[in-house]
């Protein structure tokens, strides 16, 4: 019995010593050791140079702009804004902080910036650590307070995160759980304007559709398109109020 207790102890001390530290959500974390991402970042900090009107920052969700396929969206709903893309695929909060303080804010006044992230965070499955509701939230206010410190002037466009899987979840329960708090972030940043487009992607039923999110997490083409047909009057009226 005395060698159970031991290896309990020993096994509690090993957890307690690898532990990861709370609120890792809001560590600025880079992939720099990945190539693509390496190269993705660098281009665009090239692209900055166009003097972007409308930024789109967050995951693969606005990564997938730049898919030869989604050529449409961006002709009728991005270009004329100069947009610049810098959704980076399986990116956490963590990760876009580290961007957006290491070159991605620098040289640009944006008149919109669109955010879109927290998806990955609660993804247990291709991630060690689930991120909840609380620690979420205060992640995408430290993303939103980094804009706007970094670029008073530009209105963000915070968006709800998107709907997750075609049965009840538990990453789905905490992205609603997460949105319900970001929602209230207006009231605190009058620059911040809350958006949640998720129920153009579930049916009667409330479950996901589909022929819109394939995955059931990704929209597809015609998933973006409508995505910036909802999202368009409010780009253009955030843009109207530099006029």
């Amino acid at each position: 019995m005395r060698y159970f207790f031991a290896y309990v102890v020993i096994i509690g001390f090993l957890l307690g010593c690898t532990t990861p530290p709370d609120r890792l959500a809001l560590v600025p974390t880079d992939k720099l050791a990945s190539s693509w991402w390496k190269e993705r970042h660098e281009k665009v900090l090239s692209e900055l140079q166009a003097d972007p009107q409308l930024i789109l920052i967050g995951n693969s969700i606005l990564h997938a702009l730049d898919n030869q396929d989604r050529e449409e969206v961006r002709m009728k709903y991005l270009d004329r804004y100069q947009a610049v893309n810098m959704g980076f695929s399986a990116d956490r909060t963590e990760n876009v902080i580290w961007r957006l303080q290491n070159g991605e804010l620098e040289g640009i006044n944006p008149k919109v910036a669109i955010l879109l992230i927290g998806t990955n965070n609660t993804d247990g499955n291709h991630f060690m650590q689930v991120t909840h509701p609380e620690e979420l939230s205060a992640a995408i206010w430290k993303i939103c307070s980094i804009i706007g410190t970094r670029l008073p002037d530009t209105q963000i466009l915070l968006l709800g995160i998107l709907p997750y899987g075609y049965t009840l979840n538990y990453r789905d329960h905490i992205n609603k759980a997460t949105n319900k708090i970001i929602a209230d972030f207006p009231t605190r940043n009058k620059n911040i304007h809350y958006k949640d487009i998720g129920n153009i992607y579930l049916d009667k039923d409330g479950k996901v559709r589909s022929d819109l999110m394939p995955d059931f997490l990704h929209p597809n083409v015609q998933g973006h398109m409508l995505m910036f047909e909802a999202l368009d009057s409010k780009i253009q009226s955030l843009m109207g109020k530099f006029d």
